[in-house]
């Protein structure tokens, strides 16, 4: 292989033809046109057919009323056209005009209808080295091409093409060999073809080759000996064949939604268009690498998830699930469902795992209205996955080898969201578990940062500064510490301002019936001798009826800005924790105020640091309250969850495990106290039952250095550093249990340039065995190339933890990338986990191998994935940061 340039001596001479008079015998672009405008076999020319189950004639595209067509032909190279004119012998109001010359012809002013009637002028460009054009003269004399020329839109028109045939109608191009096509109707057919057509949510360009393609409509195209990829190259690597195809490709144009005007594209000062498009397809074939790996007799499918029936394919192994095979399958195709929702998918997963059993999922997902048809902004989704599981659970720690609590295990997570009119909306969510262990098992980031599987209903109600909740719970699974709410009504009212804006109201009452159980009892052995139940977790119902009111008196003294306020709230329980019903009164008084600082200096200027100017913003923040509650935190049921079911988890284990006591864990670590001293109970939309005797005063410092970046002529404000600061003054320590300073943190971020951020963060309780918490860590980002983070974190208290964490994704050339992480125990000098992947990016296909290994679990895992590169979404973008465009999306590569 070679890669060079060439170099002349001497100046390149350029010869210019000229435009020669009308030749004696006729070229042969005019004769193979000739022939096919008029076939000797004495064959009338038909309309071409559209593929369809009963083949019917399609309906000619027409002109828009009263649209004129501009016609302008442009020289290809510098060969000036060389134009002839005859008139048609079978129809003498007709000339035919020959340019066998390279030629660029436009056509403009075609027509597409818009919503409303608008009609906005389509261009078609077309180029090739000769062209045939049939078609009106102006009275007895041709249309002169050598210059733009109008007629009407009505008027038939029809082009005959030869040669390096390049066809480009809004964003779509043709390339081709010959040519034959219609104006008026915008119907062609063209031989030796291909077709490049962006798709929605895709980089790259889809790519449709064919032997025979007729374009039957202006949006329609049926090609016959048919190949369909996103592949640019002459061999590609993934290839979908069809005897017969039939490829919908809707150009709309895209209308801005405040103008209701088409978007004009400021380069080509033409409509933006938006795709539409969906392929039909019979006796369909697939192809790896030129060897054919699937066969399927009927597709119809939308490209906006250009893949076929295969979405991805997966082989792990490791040591709890064993050898695991996961394929993902698009529903739509598999079950020839031509016209799906729109902005919707639908996929089914279908799995083995050695170690564990046979499993199968669906998710369907949407953003769409196509359940109510109200037309208004609509989302939501449907999950579900279930396996027979014939293994044992291992969750790290001394939970290992556990039996299951049944063999058919699984979670169903349904979630709906929709605007209703005049202000309402509908958000609505189910959620299913089998057992306490299995999503922790089987889908532990989603156990550990998904919301709660729970099932309810909300309606809500918003004008102005006023909201209504009707809400109703349920709890299904009856394996979590969950409320059921039926119903529930709030009303909310924030920020109303009174006596001449002077007084502000808040309000949040509320009132339902609640019922709430223990969570079931661990299965396992190992899990139960750790449980224990938290302190409120009891079984009670009963009605609750709560009001909470809050007034403030803004005022400006000076530069403060202080703030008197008052808070109170009576309430009534049907239960407490030992099933009878209780009252409470609580009252909150309290001042807060701010006073802002600032000092700009525009002399400040650093290459370095790449500083142009420099401001200081500080602004110091204070509040102290009093608060009395007619009864203790402790006698409530807590209705309103401060926590996920996967902390109550934890906690239901933490008084054994790390303090050696029968449950519950000291009174310092009880999450209920804990909110109130972090001020839960300040607002009216608060937890309900986090309130309890309170006087703290809180003392904060918020800090922004600020600079320019940027271009010159285009300077930006950005944060270069930020430092927040924050404590709790206790004047009662035994509020605090003992310490008269209470909970201190602190956040800090160097943003040192544009991709390197240098932060820490902490925070420390003074009293007795106090949590301390610190983070300190650096990130350097460089998209699309890749991303590094190395930090430390130390947690010293009931828990004591020292972890050192690294990670980086590299791209580290156009074909391949790698990705490692490592979480280093600093205590104890081992490692607890680390993950190491290299990807081959292909040219279609990006193919993972990884390497893991949890410590905390014991387990040693394997991971073999291939995905297409195409998606719109990768898992491999999602898991490393770096993003790699199809193949195309930027030219050849």
């Amino acid at each position: 292989a070679w890669s060079g340039k060439f170099f002349s001596s001497r100046a390149p001479d350029v010869r210019v033809g000229t435009t020669s008079p009308e030749p004696e015998s006729k070229p042969a672009i005019y004769r193979n046109a000739h022939d096919t405008f008029f076939p000797s076999t004495g064959v009338q020319r038909t309309q071409f057919l559209e593929f369809q189950p009963e083949v019917v004639s399609p309906e000619p595209a027409t002109a828009v009323l009263g649209a004129t067509r501009r016609v302008q032909l442009s020289p290809r190279s510098s060969v000036p056209n060389q134009i002839t004119y005859d008139r048609n012998p079978r129809n003498p109001n007709e000339w035919i005009t020959t340019i066998n010359s390279g030629v660029k012809l436009r056509i403009d002013g075609m027509g597409v209808s818009l919503p409303g009637g608008t009609a906005v002028g389509t261009v078609v460009d077309l180029e090739a080295d000769r062209v045939v054009i049939w078609t009106q003269g102006n009275g007895d004399n041709p249309l002169d091409f050598s210059q733009p020329t109008e007629q009407s839109a009505a008027i038939p028109m029809e082009i005959y093409l030869e040669g390096d045939i390049i066809v480009r109608e809004g964003d779509r191009i043709i390339l081709a060999q010959s040519m034959y096509y219609n104006a008026q109707q915008r119907t062609g057919i063209i031989l030796n073809s291909e077709v490049l057509t962006p798709v929605p949510t895709y980089a790259g360009l889809l790519r449709l080759r064919s032997d025979v393609l007729r374009q039957v409509a202006p949006d329609r195209f049926v090609a016959d000996g048919a190949s369909f990829t996103t592949s640019r190259m002459a061999m590609p690597t993934w290839e979908f064949r069809s005897g017969t195809l039939e490829l919908h490709d809707q150009q709309v144009p895209m209308i801005d939604p405040f103008t209701r005007q088409p978007v004009i594209d400021p380069v080509t000062g033409q409509p933006r268009m938006r795709h539409r498009q969906m392929v039909t397809s019979r006796n369909n074939v697939g192809y790896v690498s030129g060897v054919p790996v699937f066969y399927w007799p009927v597709l119809a499918t939308s490209l906006e998830n250009p893949t076929f029936y295969i979405n991805d394919l997966q082989y792990r192994s490791d040591t709890i699930f064993g050898n695991v095979f996961e394929v993902g399958l698009d529903m739509y195709q598999i079950l020839g469902i031509s016209d799906p929702p729109p902005d919707s998918e639908w996929s089914l997963s279908l799995d083995y795992l050695s170690k564990r059993g046979p499993a199968a999922g669906t998710r369907f997902a949407y953003e769409n209205d196509i359940f109510f048809g109200t037309g208004m902004a609509t989302t939501g989704m449907i999950d579900a996955w279930f396996i027979h599981d014939t293994g044992l659970d291992t969750l790290g720690s001394n939970q290992a080898a556990m039996v299951p609590a049944t063999e058919n295990r699984g979670r169903l997570v349904a979630r709906h969201k929709q605007q209703l009119q005049n202000n309402w909306s509908l958000t609505a969510q189910l959620g299913y578990v089998s057992d306490i262990n299995f999503l922790d098992q089987y889908f532990e980031p989603e156990w550990n940062e998904s919301p709660d599987t729970l099932t309810s209903i909300w309606l809500t109600h918003i004008q102005d500064n006023q909201s209504w909740v009707i809400s109703a719970s349920a709890q299904i699974n009856q394996i979590f510490l969950d409320t059921t709410q039926v119903p529930r009504v709030d009303h909310f009212s924030i920020g109303r301002a009174f006596w001449e804006d002077r007084l502000v109201w808040n309000e949040h009452s509320s009132a339902g019936y609640f019922m709430q159980w223990p969570s079931a009892l661990p299965v396992s052995p190992q899990q139960l001798a750790d449980f224990g139940y938290l302190p409120y977790e009891v079984e009670t119902s009963g009605v609750r009826a709560v009001t909470r009111q809050g007034v403030e008196l803004p005022l400006e003294a000076g530069p403060f800005k202080v703030v008197p306020y008052l808070l109170g709230e009576a309430a009534y329980w049907g239960d407490d924790l030992t099933q009878n019903d209780i009252s409470r009164l609580y009252g909150q008084a309290g001042v807060r105020g701010s006073i802002p600082f600032w000092n700009a200096d525009s002399t400040v200027e650093s290459s370095l640091l790449n500083l142009h100017g420099l401001a200081h913003k500080v602004t110091f923040e204070g509040d102290f309250s009093y608060t009395d509650a007619s009864q203790d935190i402790t006698n409530f049921p807590l209705y309103d969850e401060i926590d996920d079911n996967n902390t109550q988890t934890f906690r239901r284990r933490l008084a054994q495990q790390d303090f050696g006591l029968v449950p519950p864990v000291p009174t310092q670590f009880d999450e209920r106290f804990y909110g109130v001293r972090r001020g839960l109970q300040d607002n009216v939309t608060g937890p309900t039952e986090i309130v309890d005797d309170l006087t703290v005063g809180r003392l904060g410092i918020n800090q922004r250095w600020q600079t320019k970046r940027g271009p010159i002529e285009n300077r930006r404000i950005i944060d270069w550093i930020t430092l927040d600061l924050g404590t709790e003054i206790f004047p009662d320590s035994d509020q605090n249990f003992g310490e008269n300073v209470g909970f201190t943190d602190y956040d800090f971020r160097w943003h040192v340039g544009d991709r390197v951020t240098l932060l820490s963060s902490g925070g420390v309780d003074f009293f007795s065995d106090g949590g301390q918490q610190f983070t300190v860590g650096a990130s350097l980002n460089r998209p699309p190339r890749g991303n590094v983070f190395l930090g430390f974190r130390s947690l010293e208290g009931p828990i004591n933890s020292s972890v050192l964490l690294a990670a980086y994704s590299y791209r580290m050339s156009p074909k391949w990338a790698s990705s490692y992480g490592i979480n280093f125990n600093m205590q104890d000098l081992e490692y607890m986990g680390q993950s190491l992947t290299l990807t081959r990016i292909g040219e279609s296909f990006l193919f993972t191998f990884g390497f893991n290994a949890d410590q905390s679990r014991d387990n040693v895992g394997l991971v073999l994935a291939l995905e297409p590169r195409f998606l719109p979404k990768t898992q491999f973008g999602r898991r490393t940061g770096i993003v790699v465009p199809p193949s195309g999306a930027y030219g050849f590569e």
